[in-house]
């Protein structure tokens, strides 16, 4: 999204695709767009949470995965319409905040901070909420750009 600052851009790599590709078996079609959410999948959360703790990941998986994790749990929450976040939702917000320098354009676009009412969830992904509260512990740092 355009409102996240341009030094906290960060971008999915090909090698870190392919990576999890053969870890994970993931299709990687040359029509694949937004490959990071295309391949999220519900039902393999548990296996996506172990292969990031693992730390046997570079931090280029670790960020791509992560998106991944996300759109799972969008997904999961689609399907599932659970007021309740899944209890492995905790681990993951434990994760980002954690390792805010890595998420930082992850945790900054989910929270779509240009969403025109915040109050409505129309206009916002369920894990919005969620990374906003994340989002406001570190931002005052995270908006100087580097010296």
């Amino acid at each position: 999204m355009s409102d996240v600052p341009g030094h906290l851009w960060r971008y999915s790599t090909r090698e870190a695709m392919h990576s999890l590709c053969r870890r994970f078996g993931f299709p990687n079609e040359p029509g694949m767009q937004d490959w990071e959410w295309e391949v999220a999948d519900p039902t393999r959360i548990d296996e996506f949470l172990s292969a990031y703790e693992s730390g046997e990941l570079s931090e280029d998986e670790r960020f791509v995965l992560m998106e991944t994790i996300i759109q799972s749990f969008e997904d999961l929450q689609r399907l599932e319409k659970h007021p309740d976040p899944d209890q492995r939702w905790q681990r993951v917000l434990v994760i980002l905040d954690r390792n805010i320098d890595l998420h930082a354009h992850t945790v900054w676009y989910w929270s779509l901070l240009d969403a025109a009412d915040f109050s409505d969830p129309e206009q916002q992904f369920w894990a919005t909420p969620f990374v906003r509260a994340i989002l406001a512990r570190h931002r005052t740092r995270l908006e100087k750009p580097p010296t």
